[in-house]
């Protein structure tokens, strides 16, 4: 969560007094007419996606929400939305509420994740763990939230969430990265698939008056193991002749020029660059955080700034806008050929 991103937004009040539900009443024939009309229009908003064409398959894209109790509904729809698309599976990217940071917080958003039909692929966001210092979100260690959060989300390391699971290799098989159950790796279509464990807040290095040096140093090994998954998935991806990658993180790592590279994400985003080059085939970056839906080639190298064409990044929306986005892959052509955002209608039922 980048502060001041979708805080500080309220519902207006409604003040209704006795003459207003007076006149109410004498037009309420018209009124519910009318009221009927406007929740027809809504329901009608939202068509189904797009029919896959032939040789492909989908997957959907959601984070950043939601975070106030009237986005609940709107996050129900993007549930129910998901579960009637044609979608393989649901790639999460964090931020599942703003605060707080309880261990009964934790729980109904597990249980919202497994009643999406599909397979979730969940790859955490700060405010699970990283800002749970802060006084509104419970005032929380955000170590021990980390460690409850991956007991919590990841009870059975290489198996997805979601009504129905799927097996993925998950980083915590080899010795060396044990605790990153969360990072897994997936293939379908010519495409591998990747989440890493990068936050918003810079990373989870924002500083605040509590912080311990074992922060710093989970933010170090976090990272290093991010980069060595990365690695790894690039190296798969050209030792099978993949046709492209498909990495999947929270943070905004700073890859355009509105939002440049920050300490947290330095070793990580020049890494990627030097990868992407080499690779030359298409490479897909979903992250959240700054709450922008977007789909661009920002990637920029080197002293001329040539641009990385191979290179797309794929933000999905955050609050207080709620929806989520369909990426269709046409596994024979090794592409993707279709990005459709699905923008939740606010009284959409």
């Amino acid at each position: 969560m980048i502060p001041g991103v979708g805080i500080g937004h309220t519902r207006a009040g409604h003040k209704r007094d006795v003459l207003y539900n007076a006149g109410l009443a004498r037009r309420r024939p018209t009124l519910v007419l009318l009221v009927a009309l406007a929740a027809c229009a809504l329901s009608c908003s939202l068509p189904e996606s797009r029919p896959l064409p032939p040789n492909s398959f989908a997957f959907a894209v959601f984070g950043d929400g939601p975070y106030r109790i009237w986005e609940t509904n709107r996050f129900r729809n993007v549930i129910k939305d998901i579960n009637r698309a044609d979608v393989a599976w649901l790639i999460h990217v964090g931020d599942l509420f703003w605060y707080p940071c309880s261990d009964g917080n934790y729980r109904r958003s597990v249980k919202a994740i497994n009643s999406v039909q599909c397979p979730v692929v969940y790859t955490p966001g700060d405010n699970e763990w990283a800002d749970c210092y802060d006084m509104i979100a419970g005032s929380y260690a955000p170590l021990e939230r980390l460690g409850f959060l991956r007991r919590t989300f990841f009870p059975r390391p290489g198996r997805t969430l979601g009504a129905h699971t799927m097996g993925v290799t998950t980083q915590g098989e080899n010795p060396a990265w044990s605790e990153f159950v969360e990072n897994v790796r997936w293939v379908r279509g010519g495409f591998v698939f990747a989440t890493m464990h990068m936050v918003g807040s810079d990373n989870a290095l924002e500083s605040y008056a509590e912080r311990a040096h074992e922060s710093d140093t989970e933010v170090k090994r976090r990272t290093d193991a991010g980069i060595a998954w990365m690695e790894e998935t690039f190296a798969l991806a050209m030792a099978d002749s993949l046709s492209g990658i498909v990495l999947a993180m929270h943070g905004d790592p700073g890859v355009s020029s509105e939002m440049p590279t920050t300490t947290g994400y330095g070793a990580f985003v020049h890494r990627m660059e030097v990868l992407v080059k080499e690779f030359g085939r298409p490479v897909l970056l979903i992250h959240g955080d700054s709450h922008i839906q977007r789909l661009d080639k920002p990637l920029l190298l080197g002293p001329r700034e040539e641009r990385l064409a191979n290179f797309t990044r794929l933000e999905t929306f955050g609050s207080p806008d709620i929806g989520w986005v369909r990426v269709v892959v046409d596994s024979v052509a090794g592409r993707i050929v279709d990005v459709e955002p699905r923008r939740m209608p606010r009284w959409w039922m």
